[in-house]
């Protein structure tokens, strides 16, 4: 296969956004926001993929409630235990083909320390290499050391979990839709000696302290793998002290302006993220009410593309014709100019063909059923 290059376009990238915060710290709900201005304010294009017990619910919106600031109408699905590497990569995999544009997960620690996680998976193996170690055992070399035979498994133990772990993040790397991880963290402490007058005496105590002085961003430790939080495209602390506003851990220079530094996440934080993962193309615009005109552009959608559209509106025809199947979207594919092509070939093969293919296999039972 000959390998090509071709001038690189930043076009709709996928951006891999992780919150990390203890709780109360606001995680969920900023998620929540970010994704809605990543989503163009649409909450249906919005998948949240949840592992404690159905807690993402606490913001959604109550039967006949539409959304609002603070509840939302995404949509949401229980991950139980085991939460192995596995079970979360194909998770993501379900909701990236079914054509959500960004998918939240809340929270991704249990893959690193819940039921079934890289530890539990790490514990089996030294449990199993022990055995192991015991059965081949000759009494006459003495007492068998189960904690010697643990320190020597432990090492090698951890072999499975990193390679299902680095399946887990490649799958992450290679998603089409945004990603928002929710990630518990835990305060770090410090071990001091502090001296003490009794008697007329003085003594010397151990104690735990919180380490005030350090920086914020390491005064708290994500729980998730050691690197985990430098594949992020972007990684943020959330403290409880100040709900929901970000202590960056990773943010690169093309993302400072989008990211309010000192202020609360928001909807319009998340557009502006939107915004550059376009490459400057416009966000679609929401749809005029029933009934309604739809009006003028407003200044910023950008200049229209030939025939009066802008690029948002022959991306969304695609969209539609995606959700019809593979034939229609070729048929749509075919109607564009050429210099329009050329704009949305990426869009094309990183979400409509995958929409376009899932349509075909939503249809096939249905197709079968009337044959028969």
């Amino acid at each position: 296969m000959a390998f090509t290059f071709a001038p690189a376009v930043r076009d709709r990238v996928s951006l891999l956004i992780a919150l990390a915060g203890a709780s109360g710290s606001g995680k969920t709900l900023s998620a929540l926001r970010l994704a809605r201005g990543l989503a163009d304010g649409d909450d249906g294009r919005i998948a949240v993929i949840d592992t404690e017990a159905g807690r993402a619910k606490h913001y959604a919106v109550a039967p006949g409630e539409t959304p609002s600031a603070e509840r939302f109408g995404f949509a949401h699905g229980d991950l139980r235990p085991p939460f192995s590497p596995e079970a979360y990569a194909d998770a993501v995999a379900t909701a990236d083909a079914a054509g959500f544009d960004v998918i939240v997960i809340d929270s991704c620690s249990h893959e690193y320390e819940g039921e079934g996680g890289l530890h539990d998976m790490h514990a089996a193996n030294v449990e199993m290499a022990i055995d192991r170690a015991k059965s081949a055992h000759n009494p006459s070399w003495g007492p068998f050391d189960e904690a010697r035979a643990a320190e020597r498994a432990s090492i090698g133990a951890w072999k499975e979990p990193k390679r299902l772990h680095k399946r887990f993040v490649h799958r992450l790397l290679q998603c089409r839709a945004h990603l928002i991880l929710c990630l518990r963290a835990e305060e770090k402490m410090r071990v001091e000696q502090i001296e003490e007058e009794r008697n007329g005496r003085t003594f010397k105590r151990t104690v735990i302290v919180q380490p005030k002085d350090m920086p914020p961003n390491e005064r708290w430790a994500p729980i998730c793998e050691k690197r985990f939080m430098y594949e992020m495209t972007i990684s943020l602390i959330l403290t409880p002290d100040d709900p929901g506003k970000p202590i960056p851990i990773k943010l690169q220079q093309q993302h400072r302006g989008a990211v309010p530094i000192g202020k609360v996440l928001s909807e319009e934080a998340g557009r502006a993220l939107s915004a550059w993962a376009r490459g400057g193309h416009p966000a679609r615009r929401p749809a005029a009410p029933a009934g309604e005109p739809a009006g003028e552009p407003a200044d910023d959608v950008g200049a229209p593309a030939p025939g009066g559209k802008t690029l948002s509106d022959h991306d969304d025809a695609l969209t539609e014709a995606a959700a019809q199947g593979t034939d229609e979207l070729r048929r749509a594919w075919q109607a564009l100019p050429a210099d329009i092509r050329a704009e949305l070939k990426t869009a094309l093969d990183r979400r409509h063909k995958p929409a376009a293919a899932a349509a075909d296999a939503a249809r096939q039972p249905k197709d079968e059923e009337a044959a028969a």
